[in-house]
């Protein structure tokens, strides 16, 4: 791991767990690096090994894609906007190549739904599909949002998870759909809570 590397991954575990010492005891207590953010950088690393790509751009873009989350004060909806502005001024205050800062920032900005038609790189089609598999390894914790944060009820909150992994499906690479298939389809077919959690 680079010392830049290093630095951010500090950066974000330490703001994760100031955000969760606040929201500590409320419905938005969460701990953005241990229950998402880790996960995104181990399919990133795992990703883009062996491939013509920066490996260290996509580590920094990894650690630092859902940052702004970590601030109530932000429009969760425009994180993607608001956490490439944030990475881009960590890094440059960190004095890191403003290529590989626009790199990193474009990587944040377009790992969001519905931004398929602005990646040109295949860094940031990886960091979609990292952020898209962990959520496969979280299906318990992502239920926790709709049915305690938003407060839906069980059958909502089965639809809510059921949509937000189909778009994740969807937007994974064809070559590694594969990878989350069975896991999806018992998903799809999930009926309750207990089918959600038992996965």
């Amino acid at each position: 791991m680079s010392q830049i590397v290093e630095k951010m991954r500090q950066e974000i575990i330490d703001r994760s767990a100031r955000f969760e010492e606040l929201t500590k005891g409320t419905k938005d207590e969460y701990n953005i690096y241990r229950e998402h953010i880790q996960y995104v950088y181990k399919y990133v690393v795992m990703l883009s090994k062996d491939k013509n790509v920066d490996g260290e751009v996509l580590e920094l873009a990894a650690l630092l894609h859902d940052i702004s989350m970590t601030d109530m004060s932000l429009d969760r909806s425009r994180h993607n906007e608001y956490g490439a502005g944030i990475a881009e001024q960590l890094l440059r205050e960190s004095n890191y190549p403003e290529d590989k800062t626009q790199l990193v920032k474009r990587c944040i900005l377009n790992h969001s739904k519905g931004r398929q038609q602005y990646r040109s790189t295949e860094e940031e089609q990886i960091l979609v599909d990292a952020d898209g598999l962990s959520h496969f390894d979280v299906v318990k914790t992502l239920y926790s949002l709709p049915s305690k944060v938003m407060g839906l009820n069980e059958e909502d909150s089965v639809r809510f998870v059921q949509d937000k992994l189909t778009g994740d499906y969807n937007e994974l690479s064809d070559d590694l759909k594969y990878l989350v298939k069975e896991k999806y389809d018992r998903i799809m077919a999930s009926k309750c809570e207990d089918d959600i959690k038992a996965l």
